[in-house]
């Protein structure tokens, strides 16, 4: 009896103990994930007033930049190489990408104040096809087969957009969502997100993926194109040159020259004039005498950003992407919130 009642007692501690552990650990995870995420989120914050401030001391004539442009070498693109440590053992990473070193889709849609005025244009069709083009041929055989037709694609992706219901080859836009389930109509408007691309006639998951690195929705309105001082090769290999009609997307050359540039320090710009010493011409990197589409005015200055909050404690990972608009000179705007 004595042997049986201190098995017994044996096995209560030890059960006893195994779930005080086992509590212990949960509660230990719960302040990691609460601290995690909290210092994500606070990332966000520091971010956005790293890029007011920068915005703010270029307007009020505080730094030494004569030129407006966004570049790489402005101290919002710096931060992502200083990471910062807590005293309680916390680290944050935070990234901050000006909008315009994507392509952003909503810009293909020209913002008119009557649905004839709002229609996209040839040009706006070519680039589509050039770009899906480009996108399924650098896919290496996993998006072959067939199933994407880039003229289809351009097409569908810009009457999703378009404010009629009338499709760029005459069809009525209305009858491919009418089928779907659930039921929904194009948005006859900007895209809200980039993974709405997936929803688009002629469109799914996996290409919608391949897009995604190369495109934004941000700002929902306004035909601003790729700014060439802050995009990544991939998305420079999107500038369309050339004089209407011989339309073609950068090569590899043009690319180089671009990027050659900017580790010398120096920006493209359309007037050279603004800054003899820093800028150099479209044609000086080989985008000719002609014109870029989607159209933008070189150097451009940035006001959406997209910022990546990353923060870690212990073995616990927050992260936080964020769109902010600072274009309004009182408060930035927060257009976009997710935590992963």
């Amino acid at each position: 009896m004595v042997l049986i009642v201190g098995l017994i007692l044996s096995a209560s501690i030890f059960s006893f103990l195994r779930r005080s552990l086992v509590d212990s650990f949960m509660a230990r995870n719960l302040e990691h994930v609460a601290a995690a995420e909290t210092l994500a989120r606070g990332g966000v914050s520091l971010a956005t007033a790293v890029v007011f401030h920068h915005r703010f001391s270029k307007l009020m004539g505080l730094m030494n930049d004569k030129n407006p442009g966004a570049t790489l070498a402005d101290l919002w693109a710096q931060i992502e190489d200083s990471p910062l440590e807590t005293s309680w053992g916390g680290r944050l990473e935070i990234t901050i990408e000006d909008s315009g070193s994507r392509l952003n889709l909503n810009a293909l849609i020209p913002v008119g104040k009557t649905e004839e005025e709002s229609q996209p244009s040839d040009e706006a069709e070519e680039f589509l096809v050039a770009f899906f083009e480009k996108v399924i041929d650098e896919s290496q055989g996993q998006l072959a087969g067939g199933l994407y037709d880039p003229r289809e694609m351009a097409r569908n992706l810009l009457d999703y957009m378009d404010p009629d219901d009338v499709g760029i080859s005459g069809k009525n836009e209305n009858d491919y969502y009418a089928d779907q389930h659930p039921a929904h109509k194009p948005a006859n408007g900007p895209l809200l997100s980039v993974e709405e691309i997936a929803l688009i006639e002629g469109f799914d998951a996996r290409i919608a993926g391949r897009i995604k690195p190369y495109v934004t929705v941000y700002p929902l309105l306004g035909e601003t194109g790729i700014n060439a001082n802050t995009a990544p090769a991939y998305v420079l290999a999107l500038l369309q040159h050339g004089s209407s009609g011989d339309m073609r997307l950068a090569d590899e050359e043009i690319v180089r020259s671009i990027l050659k540039n900017r580790q010398e320090d120096r920006i493209v710009c359309d007037q050279t004039e603004s800054d003899s010493e820093r800028c150099v011409s479209l044609s000086e990197v080989g985008l000719g005498t002609g014109s870029i589409f989607p159209p933008v005015e070189l150097p451009q200055e940035a006001q959406v950003f997209h910022i990546i909050s990353e923060a870690t404690v212990e073995n616990v990972v927050r992260r936080v992407e964020a769109v902010i608009d600072i274009s309004d000179r009182e408060s930035p705007q927060l257009l976009s919130w997710r935590l992963l």
